[in-house]
This record gives C-alpha cells, structure tokens and sequence, in this order.
C-alpha cells in the first residue's frame, strides 16, 4: 500500500510539471510569434541602474557574441530590430504586460543614461503612440 501511495504522489508531481512546463513553452511561443505585449528592462548589475527599456510585441534572443536581439512587431508585416550588447555589468529581465487597446502595435523605447548626463537632459525615444 506504501508503495503505490509513493507511485500515485510521484505520478501527480510529474503530470504537474509537465502541464508548467507545457504552459511555460507555450506563453514563450506566442510571445516569441508577437502574440504578447512585454517589456524588457536591461540593468547595470553594478550600480542597480536601469539602463533602457523596450515594451511591445516584442521577440527576443541573445547571440553568441552577447548582444540582446529584439524584434519589435510595428504593424502588419512591419517590424523594427534594437541591438543591446549584453556583459558582466548588463544584464536583462523581461515580463508580460498588457497591450494598449488604442494600437496593439504601440512600442516605447527609453535610455536612461548616466547620471551625469541626466543633468543636461535624458534620452527619450517614443516611436510610436
């Protein structure tokens, strides 16, 4: 009776995992196809600074020689590619978010640059709302 009580636990502890890690391909995949709205916020692991953020349907990878590769869906069929060289000091997290109901294809591009510089005026890219 033991015995099956550790197989039946065992069993239900794999289909658990199982079904995460389904679901967890899956969001992935759509998000990766432009099906969700993410935003991406790079970080100086340094000095805990943000350094920019991407937020859109966005795709993304990263390539052998540490570049952050993203794909940002514009409109039907358009799309528009931002480069970031990723290294010890940077570092990126991503999260899924909502699209906004006025254009689903609305994407935002900021830098926030060194301290210094915020005193003579900060970067700000906003391509599309």
């Amino acid at each position: 009776m033991k015995k099956v009580l550790i197989i039946l636990a065992s069993v239900f502890a794999l289909t658990g995992c199982s079904k995460a890690s389904r679901v967890n391909w899956n969001i992935r995949e759509d998000a990766n196809n432009f099906k969700i709205t993410r935003k991406v916020v790079a970080l100086n692991t340094r000095t805990n600074d943000p350094l920019f953020t991407v937020e859109g349907k966005i795709s993304l990878n990263s390539d052998d020689d540490g570049d952050l590769n993203v794909t940002i869906k514009t409109g039907k069929g358009k799309y528009k590619l931002f480069y970031a060289h990723l290294s010890n000091d940077v570092t990126y997290t991503c999260i899924q978010t909502e699209a906004k109901k006025e254009n689903p294809y609305a994407y935002d591009i900021q830098f926030f640059p060194a301290k210094e510089v915020v005193e003579n005026g900060i970067i700000d890219i906003k391509s599309s709302e």
